[in-house]
């Protein structure tokens, strides 16, 4: 072997497959590949960091976000890389059993949302069962009111502290006013009450009488307390946190759950259709009817949230959809640089990650989802939703007609008449548009950026 081939070589191995051990210090970052960084995912996810369906073992912008999150949760330093400290930190962070955080669902979820509604952090209109964004951000609110560190996660000093609230444990400056008090406690009770629109008085005149104590059990009675007029612990806990949140006053019947279908109408239709659009599953006007095209988008939405692709709004899929984040702007350069990576991975019929091999549509499906930018997992669907452009560039999808009249095949334009895609004899390679075999079944090009 040649000298500047040993070097190559030991490089290589060096970036790749060096996995850190009890002694030695992590230093993986975007670009890497290796079952080692299969394995950190896989760590990742079961802490609910890492949301791609499966770990792939290559290090890309998903696994990057993923551990900056970690990171921030930490309180580590977020650049995406993992390093000594945040390798020791994923090391001991608690497993998944031990904390409930994004992705968990079952009973303990479901408790944890009562209690939160209870104390007037969660506030979607029925118990799920199911982690979400709403209830992460419920969290959060109750940790950042309680001293705790704001990350989201329930983890056993953030159950430990809710529980504490929930029994009154916790002393309130507003606890035991009742009819006869006077001063400042009082003005401020009437005050929260005021803004929520429970005190109707037009004067703020800090005694507490027969009006202060109608206000209070209104709001009891709204909040599922007992009705007793009189402010304890938990009424004053619930009225600084509704206070804080700046919560409207509340309706006299609690809003039914969310299932929306087709033939729906009304504000949530039009909510869900201007989501699904932000993230790129929705190409249509947002008009507030719950037609085919929106249960179409809304399958869509499901299948990449590992949801059964119903169609159906559920609470669920409701609370998912709307704590997605918006669909994240493509970087044609790391795409194709990405892409390029690739290179020689086999075609695997159904494939959509590199240790399994890639088809056509799977091969770009991927390479979008590392970019953080949703599209459609089939060629036809992709065809239908992508914007025509009527020259291709850098980062386009161009769509081929070889096994039908319609699009059949599809790979992404890399510059120069040059297209990149997992062909079914070759995997994934390079093409150039003006070979006869693809000159002749060109069908376009689609953007979706």
């Amino acid at each position: 072997m040649k000298p500047n081939h040993v070097v190559f070589a030991a490089a290589m191995a060096s970036a790749f497959f060096l996995a850190p051990d009890e002694s030695q210090a992590a230093e993986w970052k975007k670009g890497m590949s290796s079952p080692e960084i299969k394995q950190l995912q896989q760590r990742l996810k079961e802490k609910g960091f890492f949301t791609y369906p499966q770990a792939t073992g290559y290090f890309g912008a998903i696994t990057e976000e993923a551990v900056k999150a970690f990171q921030r949760a930490m309180n580590l330093p977020a650049t995406g890389i993992v390093d000594d400290a945040t390798y020791a930190k994923l090391k001991s962070a608690p497993a998944s059993n031990d904390t409930l955080a994004i992705g968990s669902r079952g009973a303990a979820v479901s408790d944890l949302q009562r209690r939160l509604k209870q104390l007037g952090y969660f506030r979607y209109p029925q118990i799920t069962g199911y982690y979400g964004a709403v209830t992460a951000d419920a969290v959060k609110q109750f940790q950042r009111a309680n001293g705790l560190p704001a990350t989201g996660r329930a983890d056993r000093a953030t159950l430990e502290r809710l529980k504490q609230k929930e029994e009154g444990s916790s002393p309130s400056p507003s606890a035991a006013l009742t009819v006869g008090a006077r001063g400042d406690d009082v003005r401020e009770l009437q005050q929260q009450l005021k803004q929520l629109g429970y005190f109707t008085y037009s004067d703020i005149t800090g005694y507490y009488g027969v009006l202060t104590a109608d206000a209070i059990r209104r709001f009891q009675r709204d909040n599922g307390l007992p009705v007793t007029g009189a402010v304890d612990n938990q009424t004053a806990a619930l009225l600084a946190s509704a206070v804080k949140a700046k919560t409207p006053p509340p309706a006299t019947a609690e809003r039914p759950a969310i299932r929306l279908s087709i033939g729906s109408l009304g504000e949530d239709v039009k909510r869900i259709q201007t989501k699904l659009k932000e993230l790129g599953y929705f190409y249509t006007a947002i008009t507030g009817y719950y037609g085919t095209a929106t249960a179409d988008a809304v399958r869509r939405f499901q299948q990449a949230a590992k949801l059964p692709a119903t169609g159906i709004v559920d609470g669920e899929t409701y609370e998912r959809l709307i704590g997605q984040a918006p669909a994240a702007k493509l970087d044609v350069i790391e795409l194709v640089a990405d892409a390029a990576e690739l290179l020689g991975t086999p075609y695997v019929w159904g494939g959509d990650a590199p240790e399994e091999g890639f088809d056509c549509s799977g091969f770009i499906f991927y390479l979008f989802q590392q970019q953080g930018v949703p599209i459609p997992r089939t060629v036809a669907l992709m065809w239908n939703a992508g914007v025509s452009v009527s020259a291709p560039e850098v980062g386009d999808i161009v769509f081929f007609a070889t096994t039908t009249n319609g699009p059949s095949h599809a790979g992404i334009y890399i510059g120069n008449g040059q297209f990149i895609h997992s062909g079914a004899s070759t995997g994934v390679t390079i093409s150039r548009l003006d070979q006869s075999y693809w000159k002749q079944r060109y069908l376009g090009a689609k953007r979706f950026f």
